[in-house]
């Protein structure tokens, strides 16, 4: 899968239609001219902006569409309402619909595939690729309507319920004709979060990855090798999980799911939560693997590190270089919240170069990330990113998230980037008051 654009409206702190477009200028058809893919798409877009202007709201945007496509027909169906993230603060978006739209390449031939939803489910979804010179429908479904059609490539019709996507039945059909569309859209895709919880669990998660050939130690060593960290050394230390234990993890997952749905928490993804879902047999296995990390020390027997005790640095790098290599490896798109937490300039420079060079990146994957950090938009960073690379996020007083592309200011060729985002005069940065922070030192002195 290549990622051509994005496009979303209603959800989280996003309200109108907002749009991320990873096209080239030079894209002026609907086919590129050499039939090169790679010549017209950016490898890596930027979003920047102050704390809470909404960076993460439009990743999230993008694992939600993602989600929908993998779960809406399975894990979501458990559910007693139609799980979505609307805007909040003002009376209509709570009963408006949501929209999601994807454009992209699967298999060498454009598409573009969205959906909207509401509290009742999915309101529309369509589906249109370019076969030679011009658009073809080959799904459209309006609950309004009642219309779900087909185009007669994709052979017999397929069944849906009200909440469910067409993309994510067929996600389950291996014999249907678009079955591998969505399978390309799914297992291309992954995102790092910042959250701490969610970078431990990767590491977590990574130790099975070990165990089951995916990732090698050689692949670890290499990467910690990159960040010279210290570590020397990665072993797995396996732990046998009594059978009291699963059964008390069995049933406390079952009564979550079932406080869940009984407050209605569990038609909801606003707090930004990993998916939920019941844990399959193999993911409470009798054995518990977890990592540990040699350092290098004065003695030869230094004890090894759990991950607990290491570094955030060190949790940090691993958290997103293992998605990285893999997505660079096999092509994909990859989204990163905060890339710079807890990573060095350098080593930031370092992930983000292996995406701009067309010879390490040879499957042509894509890196969507946010940052504060304006390191990567001066002139001290060896990576140069484009105007067009480069998106700022804002937020106005009525808390809407704004999306803005850099080449839509006037250009400036000499201007300082870094120096001219830090001074606000692209926007997304933060209206600071330094004279209530300080008065907040006095609580004496702060009023209303």
């Amino acid at each position: 899968m290549i990622l051509l654009s994005f496009t979303v409206r209603n959800h989280k702190s996003i309200l109108d239609e907002v749009a991320i477009d990873l096209t080239r200028p030079a894209l002026k058809t609907l086919q590129p001219k050499e039939g090169d893919w790679s010549d017209v798409i950016y490898p890596i877009a930027g979003i920047f902006g102050g704390n809470a202007t909404g960076k993460s709201a439009v990743l999230d945007a993008f694992r939600y569409a993602f989600t929908a496509i993998r779960q809406s027909a399975t894990v979501w169906q458990d559910a007693k309402s139609m799980r979505r993230a609307p805007f909040k603060l003002d009376g209509n978006s709570q009963t408006s619909t949501s929209l999601y739209e994807l454009e992209l390449v699967h298999d060498g031939r454009r598409y573009v595939y969205g959906f909207e939803v509401d509290r009742e489910g999915i309101k529309r979804e369509w589906l249109r690729d370019v076969p030679s010179s011009r658009w073809r429908t080959l799904l459209e479904r309006d609950r309004d309507e009642s219309v779900l059609t087909f185009h007669q490539s994709l052979g017999s019709k397929i069944e849906v319920t009200p909440r469910e996507l067409v993309l994510s039945r067929a996600l389950l059909l291996k014999d249907s004709p678009i079955h591998a569309f969505a399978h390309d859209l799914v297992e291309s895709f992954d995102i790092v979060l910042v959250k701490d919880s969610h970078r431990t669990a990767r590491l977590r998660s990574l130790a099975d990855s070990l165990a089951d050939g995916d990732v090698t130690f050689a692949d670890l060593e290499a990467l910690l090798q990159v960040a010279d960290i210290g570590v020397m050394k990665i072993d797995i230390e396996e732990t046998n999980i009594p059978e009291r234990i699963r059964r008390a993890v069995r049933r406390f997952e079952r009564d979550w799911r079932e406080e869940d749905d009984k407050d209605g928490s569990a038609g909801s993804q606003e707090d930004g939560d990993d998916e939920q879902g019941e844990l399959e047999a193999d993911e409470l296995e009798q054995v518990v693997r977890r990592l540990l990390f040699t350092h290098q020390g004065t003695t030869d027997d230094c004890p090894p590190f759990s991950v607990e005790e290491e570094s955030d640095g060190t949790i940090a790098w691993l958290a997103i270089a293992i998605p990285a290599l893999e997505v660079l490896r096999g092509g994909g798109l990859l989204l990163v919240d905060e890339i710079d937490a807890s990573l060095h300039p350098h080593l930031l420079e370092v992930l983000l170069g292996a995406f701009a060079d067309p010879l390490v990146n040879a499957h042509h994957a894509q890196l969507v990330f946010t940052s504060h950090e304006s390191y990567v938009l001066s002139p001290l960073s060896e990576v140069r990113l484009e105007p067009e690379q480069i998106w700022l996020t804002d937020k106005t007083n009525e808390g809407v998230t704004e999306l803005a592309c850099l080449a839509d200011f006037p250009k400036h060729p000499d201007a300082n980037v870094a120096k001219r985002y830090l001074t606000g005069r692209y926007g997304g940065t933060p209206r600071l008051s330094p004279s209530l922070f300080a008065a907040l030192v006095d609580t004496g002195k702060v009023q209303r």
